[in-house]
């Protein structure tokens, strides 16, 4: 195999696992109000459910999108491994999925911020949960900057990948330091829980 072979499998396989991870963080937001309600009146948990619809609730919104733009991550990777593919092919294969999956994620990560904020912003750098939600968001942008320079224009213009290696770069460290940051915050026990949002809420900053 070729060294941009090799590359483009642990990018693929790297995919999976954020697949992974945004899954069981979608359960978790599906099954989040077990965990709250805990032991019926008859001693039994309520049923686990494995896909729920709560569009008012902005943790579940911030996972779902987010995991759809992991899917997209893995078409987006996985395209990358073909070869003999022309500009036209790897926009359509390879960027499209990228772009879209990068929108995902920034929409995402800002619902999240909407959440711990309980409006459209907020400053709370004392709290460990505001300091993940916003790197994360950071890492959201620099991907979302990585995607733009990564389309495929006509020869003989050979593109931007370096730029967008750079800005995958320090997305991926935004991901890694926000994920670090996440252990300290299962201790704190001032951790803001997720939030339901009532039907047509307006946010105020």
């Amino acid at each position: 195999m070729t060294t941009a072979s090799v590359i483009g499998v642990v990018f693929f396989v790297g995919s999976l696992f954020f697949t992974a991870a945004a899954g069981l963080q979608l359960l978790e937001a599906i099954n989040g109000d077990i965990a709250d309600l805990g032991t019926g009146p008859a001693g039994h948990r309520p049923a686990w459910r494995w896909w729920a619809w709560k569009p008012h609730n902005a943790g579940y919104l911030s996972s779902l999108i987010q995991f759809g733009g992991t899917l997209l991550f893995n078409l987006n990777t996985g395209d990358a491994l073909l070869a003999g593919l022309g500009w036209v092919e790897e926009d359509v294969l390879i960027w499209t999925p990228d772009m879209t999956g990068s929108i995902c994620f920034l929409a995402a990560s800002y619902l999240a911020l909407m959440e711990i904020s309980h409006g459209w912003w907020s400053f709370e750098p004392r709290q460990v949960t505001w300091w993940v939600v916003v790197i994360n968001v950071a890492g959201s942008v620099a991907f979302q900057v990585s995607a733009l320079y990564g389309f495929f224009p006509p020869p003989p213009d050979a593109g931007w990948t370096r730029d967008a290696n750079l800005w995958t770069f320090v997305g991926a460290l935004c991901f890694f330091l926000a994920s670090y940051l996440m252990i300290p915050e299962l201790f704190d026990a001032d951790a803001d829980k997720s939030v339901s949002l009532p039907p047509r809420k307006r946010f105020r900053g």
